[in-house]
């Protein structure tokens, strides 16, 4: 039985392979979580914060520009942003690229 990929599996890769600092990944996981469904906002955190670790500008800001519209008013510093990593030292990276994106603070 061939059963389809959820978004929200493809999205768990992707955030695993981005605590793994191994972006390139974390972009294709979190393109195909899009292709899925492009209406779930944590997607585009992933897409924004792994795109900005990889210095690629213009497809962070693509993505963060998506985040903010789904989730208006988000910024760096918000409780909403807080995912559940294993190590402080992988939130940090987190909210790195997504400053490296254009987070606001």
């Amino acid at each position: 039985m061939n059963t389809p990929v959820t978004p929200s599996f493809l999205l768990c890769k992707g955030s695993s392979v981005l605590t793994a600092e191994r972006y390139e990944e974390a972009v294709e996981f979190a393109t195909q979580a899009c292709e899925a469904n492009a209406e779930f906002p944590d997607i585009y955190a992933v897409l924004a914060a792994a795109n900005g670790q990889l210095n690629k500008a213009a497809a962070a800001g693509a993505a963060l520009e998506e985040l903010l519209r789904r989730m208006p008013g988000l910024t760096a510093s918000e409780e909403r942003l807080n995912r559940p990593f294993a190590r402080e030292i992988r939130q940090k990276q987190f909210l790195d690229g997504l400053r490296k994106a254009g987070m606001p603070a």
